[in-house]
């Protein structure tokens, strides 16, 4: 029966440790804790992984999170080839969540180094203690190899480096081939961070030249609404310009909701704001609203993309009177800041590839004089009627004096 009873503790701590995942994460891989390519598998009773490049600074990712996470106890220590390494798990004594200090891959001289056709082992008998080894590697001095460059990006590959997109010579051009381009995106040198090119604080035109910045924030589609399935792009480097093309690919929309939102009611995307595409008329979208008045932009999305009044001009809107919403903006303002306007119907008509869009604010069926109130009007029910006194004179809800 003892045995039985040791046997069974024995299994079940077994398919404890069998029910944790870990991953690499570290500079090889762009600091991804969840990628499937860096998951330690089982191998013949072995958490084993095997990488076609090892090298920079990591640690050892449960589950696909950031916690818990093993590392080193003292920066700089890290696992050699044919080594071992003790990993520090971080401590969550009372409630705390320290992080160990990065671990590293160790190499027998300073330098540009890497492994190529790395392996890597992990015992995981004690969860709290995790050794890792490094068994085995081709030593490379990476700063003697060609140059190559990569495309990394948000909704492309998820920013990660086992994933990045390769520039390849193609009849003399360096040509990526990316099949779903959107979102924002870098170019980087040697599948690594820390040779970055990026934005210079436009956006990327189909057939146009686009120069890179070493360094700043990530580069975007000029059309902010979607996408480029199947997209080709080309990287030409003269001296220190590095130039970015789209060539050509297939451009989608992606799928979004379009609102309203301003002053008349508290600046939120929600449903009360919320416009709805007109049946049997491409593109047009509409709202219709008791009440409307004050600043407004119209929004694509959570605030994604926002259409309004140009950049630095006063953007005064009226009713009855189609406009030209500018895209980035400032808050469209009304004309007249004291008026309210009822039964509005608001019409959106938006082309996407040439990002542009129409509003039109329309009031139904009567002239804008017999609808325009005061803001600061007193507003009553009596005998079930809605009452507007401005100025003395009484209105009914249609705006027709009593």
């Amino acid at each position: 029966m003892k045995k039985l009873f040791t046997f069974a503790i024995a299994l079940m701590a077994a398919m404890a440790i069998n029910a944790t995942d870990y991953y690499f994460a570290g500079a090889a891989n762009g600091w991804s804790n969840n990628n499937a390519d860096w998951k330690f598998v089982d191998v013949n009773g072995v958490l084993t992984l095997e990488v076609a490049d090892l090298y920079g600074d990591f640690k050892i990712a449960e589950n696909g999170a950031w916690h818990p996470q093993h590392g080193a106890a003292v920066a700089g220590e890290g696992v050699a080839l044919n080594g071992s390494y003790n990993l520090v798990k971080c401590d969550d004594s009372e409630g705390e969540k320290d992080a160990p200090a990065n671990a590293s891959i160790l190499f027998p001289q300073e330098g540009d180094w890497r492994y190529k056709d790395a392996k890597l082992t992990l015992n995981a008998a004690d969860p709290d203690h995790l050794v890792i080894s490094l068994v085995a590697g081709t030593l490379y001095d990476h700063s003697a190899t060609p140059v190559s460059y990569y495309l990394v990006g948000g909704c492309t590959n998820n920013w990660s480096l086992a994933d990045a997109v390769e520039f390849v010579d193609v009849n003399g051009v360096l040509t990526a081939t990316v099949a779903d381009l959107n979102g924002t995106f870098k170019i980087i040198k040697d599948r690594a961070w820390g040779t970055e090119y990026a934005s210079n604080g436009a956006g990327v035109v189909l057939g146009e030249d686009y120069t890179l910045q070493l360094g700043g924030g990530n580069i975007a589609l000029a059309n902010p609404f979607g996408g480029y399935t199947n997209a080709v792009l080309t990287l030409t480097i003269n001296g220190d310009d590095h130039i970015l093309k789209l060539v050509s690919g297939t451009f989608y929309v992606t799928k979004n909701d379009w609102f309203i939102p301003g002053a008349w009611q508290g600046w939120k995307c929600d449903d009360v704001a919320k416009m709805t595409a007109v049946e049997g008329q491409a593109n047009t979208y509409e709202i219709l609203l008791a009440e409307f008045s004050g600043e407004f932009k119209v929004v694509y999305g959570q605030w994604a993309v926002e259409f309004g009044a140009p950049k630095g001009e006063a953007g005064n809107w009226n009713v009855n009177t189609p406009i030209a919403l500018a895209f980035p903006c400032d808050n469209m303002k009304p004309e007249d800041p004291e008026a309210v306007y009822q039964d509005v119907t608001i019409t959106l008509v938006v082309d996407y590839e040439k990002v542009e869009a129409t509003l039109t604010i329309a009031t139904e069926g009567e002239a804008v004089e017999t609808v325009r109130l005061n803001a600061k009007s007193i507003k009553r029910i009596e005998n079930g009627q809605l009452i507007i006194e401005n100025n003395g004179v009484r209105f009914n809800a249609a705006g027709i004096a009593q």
